[in-house]
């Protein structure tokens, strides 16, 4: 009866090469996330970016105005949910930009210049236009030159240094 139990175990078990074949399937078919479980065997593996880091960086992101006065108000009385809403307002209002914007092209690290210590690839009053770079995104540690794509002087840098920028935010304000 003991070797019906090796046995089984043996079979519901994977071997080193098994886990190899699989890690060379996931790269061929572009998967990330593999999970295999049978009678108390488990194999869980994952390709590609360091969930742990995306957590970590997405804890930093900064939340949208729109949906602060919503989770405020969802955890505070409903009589309270209208003054918090119109406390927020004035601060996103006096944040929006009030004219063209440069935006950013994807979610990463906003970098005004190409090392530390370095002058900045845009400054307030630099005249851009669509082939300047602006700044650097860092996304996956694979750093991406951002073009103005847009003529106009630089009125406003409306993200820090190092700071996390999400898919469609404004990094600079243009004079009007």
């Amino acid at each position: 009866m003991d070797d019906t139990k090796s046995n089984e175990k043996e079979a519901t078990a994977l071997d080193l090469k098994q886990i190899k074949q699989i890690v060379a399937l996931m790269a061929e078919n572009d998967l990330s996330y593999f999970h295999f479980e049978n009678q108390g065997s488990k194999v869980e593996l994952r390709r590609g970016s360091d969930f742990q880091a995306a957590k970590e960086l997405l804890k930093h992101l900064p939340v949208a105005s729109a949906a602060a006065p919503v989770a405020m108000a969802s955890a505070a009385p409903v009589a309270a949910a209208p003054a918090a809403t119109a406390a927020a307002a004035p601060a996103a209002v006096a944040a929006e930009p009030a004219g063209p914007t440069i935006n950013s092209p994807m979610v990463g690290t906003f970098y005004r210049s190409s090392a530390p210590g370095e002058k900045a690839f845009a400054n307030i009053g630099d005249s851009v236009d669509e082939n300047s770079n602006v700044c650097i995104i860092e996304a996956m540690k694979v750093m991406n030159e951002i073009k103005a794509e847009i003529r106009g002087t630089i009125a406003r840098v409306l993200v820090e240094d190092g700071k996390p920028v999400q898919y469609g935010q404004p990094l600079f304000e243009l004079k009007a």
